[in-house]
């Protein structure tokens, strides 16, 4: 049987400058998918995924996303990574600011 396991990295965050959620050690885990969803009015946002081997050095992996100003929730994947992941949003400025949640659901 495989386990499953769904976190909340972040609620209601209002961001206004690059973030990095916190790293998530995930090395028992086959797969990963991160979900980012936006509040209200917010700036076109480039979402990618990060892998580390420590959860201090980080290289982009996988597919980055691009959440439109008019389109409210993401999805990036990971099938191949380490036992450290996160999750980069780059985008948001003091002028126009994005409010997001991040979900991760992760299975091994």
């Amino acid at each position: 049987m495989r386990n499953t396991h769904t976190s909340v990295l972040a609620r209601r965050v209002r961001i206004d400058a690059d973030f990095a959620t916190l790293p998530y050690e995930a090395g028992w885990a086959s797969e990963a998918i991160f979900f980012t969803q936006v509040e209200g009015d917010h700036p076109e946002l480039r979402i990618t995924t990060e892998i580390s081997p420590d959860g201090i050095h980080w290289i982009e992996r996988g597919e980055p996303q691009v959440l439109s100003e008019t389109s409210t929730l993401s999805a990036n994947t990971l099938t191949i990574f380490g036992s450290w992941i996160r999750l980069v949003i780059r985008g948001a400025t003091p002028e126009r600011p994005a409010r997001i949640l991040v979900h991760l659901s992760i299975k091994g």
